[in-house]
């Protein structure tokens, strides 16, 4: 008898009993993650905090957690020795780009301790991701269509069905955020040597949070407008080009272009030389970059340089991305998980960067130039067993800012332990 396959909650669960968590999200999903492992399967539970908006979120006094107040230089050999320590068998953090983490993944590696990692949701929303090794391009999974069509007939849920929803949004993780950056603030005192992953700045981020809100009010009769007119089909034969956070780590780590903006112009040339006359590119901007960084000039200079443009560009902000889903004919991202809602739609997609889900038969696999004019859709079958797979094994409904509903899970005696 062939027993499904476990989700990675579900290996980690079986596969460890004294974990240590580094930094979560902001907010409280550490604290209450921890809580269920320890009351729920009886796991031993250790904390690193690094700043004080971590301590802020999951308390000192908590048992087994710890205040990380040394160098960025020293923390290899310290988590090593606690490692062994504490017979640590799995390490957990969010983001694994993160400055520390990237550490930890490396010490985890050389002494053979499970590294897990969280990440937003791969297919949005409702969902949160972990996975072992490393998330995104970093995910250890094949890019190989045989290995998701093979896996497929063992899993449990096989039929999709749509999350139970949670509460979400930017207004949430805003809050969460807010009072995190002002901890840390507070803070500095008792962590001085502490290096964040960006700005840690909270008046920098009210600052722009404000510029974004009257921005998005700004941008509302012209995005609705917009909207309507692709639902009405005036822009014809049309390539999404959805933009990714200028400082997000699948910009910076998992792509070879220095910037979202030198992928834009790339994009732009590129459509330039080789698009077919009739069709047309629509650029639309990251909400979550709104208040951040604007790119209308950068396009405006483009198009003046090349005339035979005009007219076919577009730059809008917040239309909600199915609008575009349903009528476009193809997408071009670095790697953002805006490709996978893309194949959702059977759109042909075509990966810039490098990205978990460029595997062949589901995105377009021929050069930029040979998509604009002939964008291969993935196929159905594929991706359908691509998407279950993740479902059943990466992805765990809820949101990090409001509420992960955790599964429920037999516990047994940890592998390691046997």
């Amino acid at each position: 008898m062939t027993h499904p396959i476990r989700s990675h909650l579900h290996q980690l669960i079986d596969s460890a009993d004294n974990i240590l968590l580094l930094q979560g999200p902001v907010g409280s999903f550490f604290r209450h993650f921890s809580a269920w492992l320890h009351n729920r399967h009886g796991k031993t539970v250790h904390k690193f905090n690094f700043n004080a908006g971590d301590e802020y979120f999951y308390p000192e006094r908590t048992a087994n957690t710890l205040a990380y107040t040394a160098g960025l230089d020293e923390f290899a050999e310290f988590l090593g020795s606690y490692l062994s320590r504490h017979h640590i068998q799995a390490v957990a953090c969010f983001g694994d780009t993160r400055p520390y983490h990237r550490i930890a993944r490396q010490v985890c590696e050389s002494q053979g301790v499970d590294f897990w990692a969280f990440e937003e949701g791969y297919f949005r929303p409702f969902f949160v991701t972990l996975e072992k090794t490393g998330v995104n391009a970093y995910s250890p999974l094949p890019r190989e269509a045989g290995f998701f069509l093979e896996q497929y007939p063992k899993l449990a849920e096989q039929t999709y069905h749509a999350p139970p929803t949670v509460p979400g949004g930017f207004t949430p993780m805003a809050k969460n955020a807010a009072l995190y950056y002002l901890k840390n603030r507070s803070g500095r005192k008792k962590y001085p040597n502490y290096v964040h992953h960006r700005s840690a700045s909270l008046c920098h981020y009210l600052h722009l949070w404000t510029l974004s809100a009257f921005k998005r009010f700004n941008y509302r009769l012209e995005d609705f407008t917009l909207g309507k007119q692709v639902e009405a089909g005036v822009f014809g034969k049309f390539f999404i080009v959805p933009l990714q956070v200028f400082n997000d780590s699948q910009v910076r780590i998992h792509c070879d272009f220095d910037s979202v903006r030198s992928f834009l112009l790339h994009v732009l040339a590129s459509f330039a030389e080789h698009a077919p006359a009739d069709t047309h590119l629509i650029v639309k901007h990251h909400p979550m970059d709104r208040g951040f960084i604007d790119y209308a000039e950068d396009i405006k200079r483009f198009i003046k340089r090349h005339p035979q443009l005009s007219g076919r560009v577009t730059y809008v902000h917040d239309v909600p991305l199915p609008v575009f889903l349903a009528h476009g004919i193809g997408m071009v991202t670095i790697n953002s998980t805006s490709g996978l809602s893309a194949m959702i739609h059977g759109m042909p997609v075509k990966v810039l960067g490098r990205a978990h889900y460029d595997i062949p038969g589901m995105t377009d696999q021929s050069d930029l130039a040979g998509f604009w004019r002939n964008p291969t859709p993935p196929d159905k079958e594929l991706f359908h067993a691509y998407r279950m797979y993740h479902i059943n094994t990466t992805q765990i409904n809820g949101s990090f800012y409001s509420r992960v509903n955790f599964p429920e899970i037999e516990s047994r005696p940890s592998e390691k332990q046997v």
